[in-house]
């Protein structure tokens, strides 16, 4: 059983104590700063077989460090503060430990979680048994309508912000915004598609936007119009996520060529994605994780789409997608 360790004096002390050694050693304070230094932890529990975790924020004059307890080995992270607040709102929130009202696994969760986990280990991606898979409770997909006008917006707008890497924006906009109005979907674009079109994108919007293919490829995935996207390090088919829509007449001709898969379905390759999304956060903090052949841009846009289908917001660029 996982033991929240916030109470335990002497446990924090003792962390404590070797993170002041680990500043010291590094040169990273002095010994006239001690009197100055404090230590808040995020949050810290013992894990089932009793390993530590934790997240610790010191604070010494104007210097700012962040440590972990990951694996029962005590890490100097590189985070930012807006980070380390999200994962602790994370953790606080989706953790059984620390929070007490996430209600039990349900009989569904544990298989989904056991069936991924070995998985995984099959494909040489570590590992975290305290994730806990969505309660598929109280979940409610997003409707057919909804789903289709967002894959086809998203594939719209990533051939715009192809054609811009190209030097082709103007000729661009020419051709793709009549689609818009043919699919109606121009009311289903999001925050950076909507730069995209009107020209006020910044570099970054574009190389998402570029990357946004993965997203669309799990969209068409929920719909039925690909197989399988399991593997996370497989880029999508770029000609078969086009034919899709340009040989669709009309929104309706594209609706009726797909099919939702059931709730359980998507759940589970959610879980799976969300999984594979740890491991690769992990691999930052813990180089020893390992990652398989998975393809970090890939695994986050897949997962981000999949997340918003299973979820209530709208724009999926506003999801935070902690792992």
């Amino acid at each position: 059983m996982e033991i929240n360790e916030a109470k335990n004096s002497k446990l924090k002390q003792n962390v404590s104590n070797n993170i002041i050694q680990i500043l010291l050693n590094n040169k990273l304070i002095t010994d006239n700063e001690l009197t100055n230094l404090t230590i808040e932890f995020g949050y810290i529990f013992t894990k089932d077989d009793g390993v530590l975790e934790a997240l610790m924020k010191t604070s010494c004059n104007n210097k700012v460090f962040y440590f972990a307890c990951q694996n029962g080995k005590l890490i100097h992270i590189n985070i930012n503060e807006i980070e380390y607040n999200q994962t602790i709102d994370y953790m606080k929130k989706y953790h059984s430990c620390l929070n007490k009202k996430i209600n039990k696994e349900t009989r569904k969760q544990k298989k989904r979680r056991k069936r991924n986990n070995q998985f995984l280990t099959k494909n040489n991606i570590s590992i975290n048994e305290n994730l806990l898979s969505y309660n598929e409770k109280n979940i409610q997909l997003k409707s057919i309508d909804v789903i289709c006008k967002r894959a086809i917006a998203c594939l719209l707008t990533v051939q715009i912000a192809c054609d811009i890497n190209n030097g082709q924006y103007k000729e661009s906009l020419e051709y793709f915004l009549p689609l818009y109005d043919k699919f109606d979907v121009k009311n289903s674009l999001n925050s950076k598609e909507r730069r995209i079109i009107d020209g006020t994108y910044s570099k970054q919007d574009v190389i998402d936007m570029d990357w946004a293919y993965e997203a669309y490829w799990a969209i068409c995935w929920c719909l039925s119009l690909i197989e399988d996207i399991k593997d996370g390090g497989e880029l999508c088919d770029c000609s078969k996520a086009i034919a899709f829509v340009t040989k669709s007449s009309s929104f309706n001709d594209f609706k009726n060529k797909c099919k939702l898969r059931d709730i359980d379905e998507i759940l589970d390759m959610y879980d799976l994605y969300y999984r594979y999304n740890w491991a690769i956060n992990n691999k930052y903090v813990d180089s020893k994780t390992n990652i398989g052949n998975l393809n970090s841009s890939n695994v986050i846009e897949r997962r981000r789409a999949l997340e918003w289908i299973i979820c209530d917001t709208d724009d999926w660029y506003d999801l935070q997608l902690n792992a």
